[in-house]
């Protein structure tokens, strides 16, 4: 193929993406549908011409883990610490934990009762589809109130982080290792001091190198950190959260007498940098994500009835089970909340780590991808029909309790 023809494509996949981007703020419409949408639209024009994309199969995966790690820091990158907030991180983090067992749980005895598989596997198939995606929650949750958009990006990152120390350990499980509770428990300890290292080294390194290219490396070196962590059977997300949370922070570090040492003068022009490259990177990897993963998808899947019934009934379940736990953990007022459970980047890459050898059943990858675009749609027609209900009652109340 014509490298002026790969260029062109590249250019055009970005450029839309950041057209559906402006499309989608004004229309409320996730720009995640229309890229995934325009990745299958790019298999059918492939596919008239007889051609196809190499390595798809080993993009998609590669790409997914760039992506998680870089939303996660963008999201961290948003977040105050607070005396104040503590009972709120306290709330989501029971909101995230429940909401990963009460759907994995539903899920599970589904699969176990009647499709006949032990609890073991029912959990880890049920899994990828009780996390949800901050890939596609924290973007769409720019337009919330503060303190609703706080506990999206909590909830999601903590979401991510719970599931995928949940699915590792039940493949562990699955492979006869007893001791999996306290290797959850090592794990999250390390990655969080793993974490909290790395951001003072990130802070000292912005601060006393004067080079042209500073930021980069900072991102890549964390990226190291989470491959390698991940190859230590660690928790490489948290080290993401508190690095992003850190570099947030830095007025508290330096209230610290220990550590005014690493900030000798204001960061707020190095710290406003790095947040911009860290969001313009994720736009990037999450474009040709979303679109690979379109691509990806099997049409004759996509239009299998079984796979439609399966979607519609884990998509019930997600949203049921998720109604009761915000109504149980945090009151009776659920919106606009209700609505951000959207499965996608986090739920494909556990879905892809499945065993080989592990029965499926009929969650086949046309169910997956009905299950990401269904719960994308029902949090964006929700969150609409939302703002649009209760305008100023929802939004006055919420906006009083962060004063």
């Amino acid at each position: 193929m014509d490298l002026n023809l790969v260029l062109l494509a590249l250019s055009g996949v970005v450029l839309l993406s950041y057209v559906f981007d402006l499309i989608g703020s004004k229309a409320r419409i996730p720009s995640v549908i229309l890229l995934i949408t325009m990745g299958m639209g790019t298999h059918i024009l492939l596919q008239a011409f007889n051609l196809t994309l190499p390595f798809v199969t080993v993009l998609l995966p590669i790409l997914g883990t760039l992506g998680l790690v870089l939303i996660v820091l963008e999201g961290a990158l948003e977040l105050r610490i607070e005396k104040s907030s503590a009972p709120l991180i306290a709330q989501i983090a029971l909101v995230a934990v429940a909401g990963i067992g009460l759907t994995g749980g539903a899920l599970s005895a589904y699969l176990h009762y009647y499709m006949g598989m032990t609890w073991l596997n029912a959990w880890i198939l049920a899994t990828p589809f009780a996390v949800i995606s901050s890939a596609v929650a924290i973007p769409a949750a720019s337009n919330l109130v503060k303190v609703d958009k706080e506990r999206v990006v909590y909830e999601s990152a903590l979401s991510d982080i719970v599931g995928v120390l949940l699915f590792y350990a039940l493949l562990d499980m699955r492979l006869g290792q007893t001791s999996v509770l306290l290797d959850m428990v090592s794990s999250v300890v390390l990655s969080l001091l793993i974490g909290a290292v790395l951001g003072l080294i990130i802070i000292a390194v912005i601060e006393r190198i004067q080079a042209h290219v500073r930021f980069v490396p900072m991102i890549f070196s964390l990226i190291a950190v989470y491959a390698v962590s991940k190859l230590l059977h660690l928790a490489p997300l948290i080290s993401v959260l508190t690095v992003g949370l850190i570099l947030n922070n830095l007025d508290k570090l330096s209230a610290v007498a220990q550590l005014k040492w690493l900030i000798p003068k204001p960061m707020h022009e190095d710290m406003a940098a790095f947040k911009q490259l860290t969001i313009e990177f994720t736009f990037v990897i999450r474009t040709f994500f979303f679109v690979l993963l379109g691509y990806s998808t099997p049409f004759e899947q996509l239009m299998s009835i079984e796979a439609w019934q399966v979607a519609g009934l884990t998509l019930l379940c997600i949203f049921v089970c998720r109604w009761i736990m915000l109504r149980v953990c945090i009151g009776p007022q659920t919106r606009p909340l209700i609505w951000f459970g959207p499965r996608g980047l986090i739920s494909v890459l556990l879905f892809l780590s499945l065993p080989k050898d592990l029965d499926r059943g009929p969650f086949t990858d046309g169910a997956l991808m009905l299950i990401v675009l269904g719960s994308i749609v029902i949090m964006s027609a929700g969150s609409a029909w939302d703002s649009t209900a209760k305008p100023t009652s929802t939004s006055t109340t919420r906006n009083k309790s962060t004063t």
